[in-house]
């Protein structure tokens, strides 16, 4: 069995993640490449399976790499799967997990040309300061932090659909949980802390993590999160933080999130499991 885990060909850091799930695959007698997704000269049919494990630029070439997933998906199993892919590229998936009744931050959506009504939007709700970046986004790459005053500027020097959502003290003080699922179950769970005075809790701002089990009610919160999607994904990644209404989910990331495996190592193995019984 041959099995790609899939990343680019210029990566923003390392892919951690493969120090456990490499190793893991070949004491499984499995063959592993790392390709590149947007390699040309890669062979997509000379493998059983290919996991979206450090796709990292697909933000920056959106066409060519929704292009590059169908194109897979014809060729050879992809993990996670074409529909749950194309779900959650952008991220008004979050709207879904809201009308299902799963607490998510509160976001306001502005479209291209609705700079306006946006902001009007943001200044009825009153927030002071406002967290704004693409819908469709990695990594916080183009996430900007400003003040009521500069939210109307700001928008409008976005050409894409873009999300507001208000500032959060609670992650630049408690930073954010994050629960891992492998086949919808839980495996193991975090909590990612920014730098000082910082409030990106990703390792290339400086963010650290540290393995914690976490309550009954952030669990409930994120397996819900998880049924959501429009089917069950191999791996799934969310992340809840604190607002003043309680726990609430910030993300669902099903493409190529970093699942942490520095913490659990075990889930590496039971990824193996899981893609083994899946190719």
């Amino acid at each position: 069995m041959r099995i790609a885990f899939v990343t680019c060909e210029r990566p923003i850091e390392r892919d951690v993640d493969l120090d456990f799930l490499v190793p893991a695959m070949k004491r499984r007698d499995v063959s592993v490449e790392t390709p590149g997704w947007s390699d040309p000269a890669v062979d997509w049919d000379s493998f059983d399976l290919a996991m979206l494990s450090s796709t990292w630029d697909y933000f920056e070439r959106q066409d060519e790499f929704r292009a590059w997933t169908r194109s897979v998906a014809a060729r050879t199993k992809l993990t996670n799967s074409l529909d749950l892919v194309e779900w959650n590229l952008d991220k008004r998936y979050l709207l879904e997990l809201e009308a299902a009744g799963v607490p998510t931050v509160p976001t306001v959506w502005i479209e291209p040309g609705g700079t306006a009504e946006g902001a009007a939007e943001i200044a009825e709700r009153g927030w002071e300061t406002v967290v704004i970046k693409p819908v469709i986004d990695l990594g916080a790459r183009n996430l900007v932090r400003v003040g009521a005053d500069r939210v109307e500027q700001m928008l409008g020097a976005f050409d894409v659909a873009t999300m507001a959502q208000p500032y959060l003290p609670s992650v630049a003080s408690e930073g954010e949980l994050s629960l891992v699922y492998v086949r919808g179950e839980l495996t193991h769970s975090l909590r990612k802390v920014p730098a000082r005075g910082d409030f990106r809790v990703q390792p290339q701002y400086g963010g650290t993590h540290e393995a914690e089990e976490l309550g009954a009610v952030v669990r409930e919160i994120a397996a819900a999160a998880v049924a959501v999607a429009p089917s069950q994904p191999l791996y799934a990644r969310v992340d809840v933080v604190g607002t003043d209404d309680g726990p609430a989910v910030i993300e669902l990331e099903l493409i190529e999130p970093a699942l942490y495996l520095d913490v659990a190592p075990a889930a590496a193995e039971t990824i193996a499991d899981a893609l083994l019984a899946t190719a």
